[in-house]
Parts: C-alpha cells; sequence; structure tokens
C-alpha cells in the first residue's frame, strides 16, 4: 500500500478497506510516529532510546495473556472508525492524509503513550537517587551505630514482599512502627518492609524469589551492598510461610 498515493473506494468494502489501512498504519509506521513524538519530548538521546524501547513495550506488552491483542485491536478501532466513517462520502482516499487528519485520537494515544513512558523512565531514575542517599546512610549507620540484625531474610513474590530475622519470624511491622500513622497510610507493603530494612540495616540481605520482581531487586542493590539471591521457595508449614532453601 502506498500511503501518499489516492486508493479507490469500493462500493461494499468501506469496512475492509479501511481496517487494512489501520493494521498498515501500526504494522508499518507506529515506530516512526513513535519516534516522531519522542523527539519533540527534547530528551537526551539515551533517554530518548530509553523512552522508545520502553513506549513499544507498552504498546505491544510481552506478556502471552491476550493484553497484547486487545490493546491492539483498540487501536486500530482508533483508526478504522474515522476512516470508515469519512469513505462512506468520498471516492478516493490517501492514508497518509487519512491518519494526519482523521485520526486524532489514535495519534492522541501515541502522544500519551510517549509522555508516559518517559514519566517511567524518569521516575525509576528518581527512585535509583533515593536509594543512592540512603545506602549512603545504611553505610553510615553500620559504621556508627551498627546493625540492629546482622541477617535477613527478604521474600519476594511478585508486588508481595515479607521481611524475616535469623529466626525466621516476620519482623516488617516491628522496624518500621516508627513511621507516623498518616505517613503508613500512604505506603505500600513493600515500601514499608524497604523503611524496615533501612531502619535494620543489615549487613547481609537473603533475597528468595528475586525473579520475580526485577525492579525491587534492584533497588536492593543499590541501597545495600550484602544482598545475596537464594535459589529456594517457600515452603508453608504449620507455623505459616517461611523462607527455607530448597536444595536442587
Amino acid at each position: 500500500m502506498d500511503f501518499d498515493q489516492p486508493i479507490r473506494v469500493k462500493r461494499g468494502q468501506r469496512k475492509s478497506l479501511a481496517m487494512n489501512i489501520a493494521r498498515e498504519i501500526i504494522d508499518k509506521y507506529e515506530p516512526v510516529l513513535l519516534r516522531r513524538y519522542i523527539r519533540r519530548l527534547d530528551l537526551d538521546p539515551k533517554d530518548g532510546e530509553r523512552v522508545r524501547l520502553l513506549a513499544e513495550e507498552l504498546l505491544c506488552p510481552s506478556e502471552d495473556d491476550g493484553l497484547s491483542e486487545r490493546y491492539r485491536s483498540q487501536r486500530l478501532e482508533l483508526l478504522a472508525a474515522p476512516i470508515e466513517e469519512r469513505l462512506s462520502g468520498v471516492d478516493f482516499i490517501i492514508p497518509a492524509g487519512a491518519l494526519n487528519f482523521l485520526c486524532e485520537g489514535y495519534r492522541c494515544e501515541l502522544r500519551t503513550v510517549c509522555l508516559a513512558a518517559a514519566e517511567l523512565i524518569e521516575e525509576e531514575r528518581h527512585g535509583d537517587m533515593c536509594c543512592l542517599i540512603a545506602g549512603e546512610y545504611i553505610e553510615k549507620r553500620m559504621h556508627r551505630l551498627g546493625s540492629k540484625l546482622i541477617a535477613v531474610h527478604l521474600v519476594i513474590d511478585g508486588d508481595n514482599v515479607e521481611l524475616y530475622d535469623g529466626a525466621r519470624r516476620e519482623i516488617t511491622e516491628q522496624y518500621s512502627a516508627y513511621l507516623p500513622y498518616e505517613d503508613r497510610r500512604r505506603y505500600s507493603h513493600s515500601d514499608l518492609v524497604l523503611s524496615a530494612m533501612v531502619d535494620i540495616a543489615p549487613r547481609s540481605i537473603y533475597v528468595y524469589g528475586g525473579e520475580s520482581n526485577f525492579k525491587l531487586l534492584r533497588r536492593l542493590q543499590l541501597m545495600f551492598t550484602g544482598v545475596h539471591p537464594v535459589d529456594g521457595k517457600l515452603e508453608v508449614t504449620n507455623h505459616g510461610q517461611r523462607p527455607v532453601r530448597i536444595e536442587r
């Protein structure tokens, strides 16, 4: 399909032609549009590339759960609906003109995705900076005041995080109790766990299930020096969930 050349509109084929144009735009021109909108954000070239990669991931999630196909279908509809409506009153249509003048909803969606990707990159940078600052504090505290616990066990299961002491007792609430109640309500459980670990400043952290949340694992490695991923999983006992190394 030549995007700059007019295409004849045949009676009874408006719907299929609109969908064909929409597919062509997504398959061949969506990456071009992403780059155009990202350039308008005036980012550093390295950040621009990170934003582009993340925007493409947001548009086409890698999880094979139907999410990617559903989102693609929604974008196809944003393109096809206004094009089909326009085809009812014309004999010819130029695909490039249709994209530029009829599909504002689709273009707005792509711009929103680019902005969201840029914000996520900036949020990650801010989070990394906070972790580095926290890491400096932890190192000073360990040398001046010592660690409250030499070692802790951290169990990660996706977004769920639990913290245990050497005797494998859950200790998040005990070591995050210094946070005011009004602040605690704003924090997620994983935030409270990290706050507790900053308070403890352990010399060794044994992490179970880190592969289920690489972002959190990376945060831990920025904040603490003694992070040891463990090739193990949770074992459910009569005393609740405890981190237990499973030999393979």
